[in-house]
């Protein structure tokens, strides 16, 4: 009866997909008008493109876009120093174009089709992977079923299950829980996330606590020169950072920015909106509230008249939050969850964010319990611990130092996933 549920369950998925396919392409030209390369490559959506160029037999890793390829670029570059064939699919062209900018022709690449059960099939026949290894949360029914049919190991690596989610799977329980239970290996971020895992219905000897992959986030030279670059050329300014900010979160950022200008008139505005469809939009709320501004692709300096720059390029989050004087981590004034406090954890930036943290729960938890994160939920806090903390330097230091220090005690996550993977890859490839 199990099995027939199971089966009945993805039968539904598919059709609902095969119908909601056109909706699907609609919604890629839509976006289109905003980002063209959403109208490229869509035969690769597909899987009907010409895959004669990727290497068969590699480990797949699938990153959804940028933040999940960030995440995953540590294991990736270790995956591939120690001799495996990899190749990397996402989903939007904001990542395919980073992981190309990034790995270039260490790795195949190319988007993860559709999860319809057809599309799925002759990409896995074409390519026959290795391994399938998802990142955080990207669980597909079809490829998950597909790659068990096969016996190929699947593996969700750094797998992150906040408690909405937990809920939200739970009530399709019908169609996840067998998916769960396929998995070969769930390496949590922690316990509490391996919980709700082992709830949802991945098996007991498939689960793993390995710690956040974004702990092992390295700063490449090349970030470094540019952060030392740029750190002469605002020297005699204090910079504040806003990286991965959401619609409605510009606003109570640039509101409580200007209120500042008024006791810190040097500040710089470092604006780094999280999608590319926005920066359009964004730099009109800039310009509404009278705020001097250049935009990052426009090439022109940003000279001591300027007070905003719009960071309006994909992949140089790194550069502007180790520029910092503070850090302020979006997608958490808004019931968004928030997004990854670790790469100004790293260069030991003090760190500034809303409420809104599920996302990453336990990280905030950390910084929280050593006072090394700054709350706040309006524009009146925002202004207030901002000019405090540029104000009281000695404060914004210490909270950056023990930020650091909580970063520096969780590095080693990509060693220990990396010798799980080699360990079940090696396992099947003996079989």
């Amino acid at each position: 009866m199990h099995s027939l549920t199971a089966r009945l369950a993805l039968s539904v998925y598919s059709a609902c997909l095969f119908v909601l396919t056109p909706v699907l392409f609609f919604w890629l030209w839509l976006q289109s008008h905003k980002n063209q390369a959403y109208r490229q490559r869509w035969d690769e959506r597909r899987a009907r493109h010409d895959m004669s160029q990727l290497k068969r037999h590699s480990i797949l890793v699938h990153c959804a876009s940028v933040g999940e390829f960030l995440a995953a670029q540590p294991l990736i570059e270790k995956l591939v120093g120690d001799g495996s064939e990899v190749l990397v699919t996402c989903t939007t062209p904001t990542g395919s174009a980073l992981i190309q900018e990034r790995l270039g022709a260490k790795v195949s690449h190319c988007y993860l089709p559709i999860d319809r059960p057809t599309a799925i099939k002759r990409f896995l026949v074409a390519m026959s992977p290795r391994a399938i290894i998802l990142i955080e949360t990207e669980i597909w029914p079809n490829l998950i079923h597909a790659a068990k049919a096969q016996s190929i190991p699947t593996m969700l690596i750094n797998g992150r299950m906040s408690e909405r989610s937990l809920r939200g799977y739970q009530r399709v329980w019908w169609l996840f829980t067998p998916i769960w239970q396929s998995l070969d290996y769930c390496a949590a971020q922690t316990e509490e996330q391996a919980e709700r895992f082992a709830e949802l219905g991945v098996r007991q000897e498939a689960l793993d606590v390995s710690g956040n992959l974004k702990f092992d986030v390295q700063i490449p030279p090349p970030v470094r020169r540019e952060v030392e670059a740029f750190k002469s050329l605002f020297s005699n300014r204090q910079v504040i950072t806003v990286g991965s900010t959401h619609e409605g979160e510009e606003a109570i950022v640039l509101d409580a920015f200007k209120q500042m200008l008024q006791a810190k008139p040097n500040a710089l505005l470092i604006l780094v909106p999280r999608h590319q469809e926005r920066f359009e939009a964004v730099a009109q709320e800039v310009e509404q509230r009278g705020l001097s501004m250049v935009r990052r692709t426009s090439g022109r300096p940003v000279t001591s008249d300027i007070q905003v720059l719009l960071a309006d390029t994909m992949g140089e989050l790194l550069i502007w939050y180790g520029v910092a004087t503070i850090a302020f981590v979006g997608g958490s004034l808004i019931e968004r969850g928030g997004h990854n406090p670790l790469e100004p954890m790293a260069f030991g930036v003090p760190i500034v964010s809303g409420r809104h943290t599920f996302n990453f729960a336990e990280v905030y938890r950390q910084l929280d319990n050593r006072q090394a994160v700054r709350w706040v939920q309006d524009v009146s806090s925002l202004h207030d611990t901002w000019l405090g903390l540029l104000t009281t330097t000695d404060t914004a230091q210490r909270i950056g130092a023990q930020a650091q220090q909580v970063f520096s005690l969780h590095r080693g996550a990509t060693a220990r996933v990396c010798a799980r993977i080699h360990q079940l890859v090696g396992k099947e490839g003996a079989a």
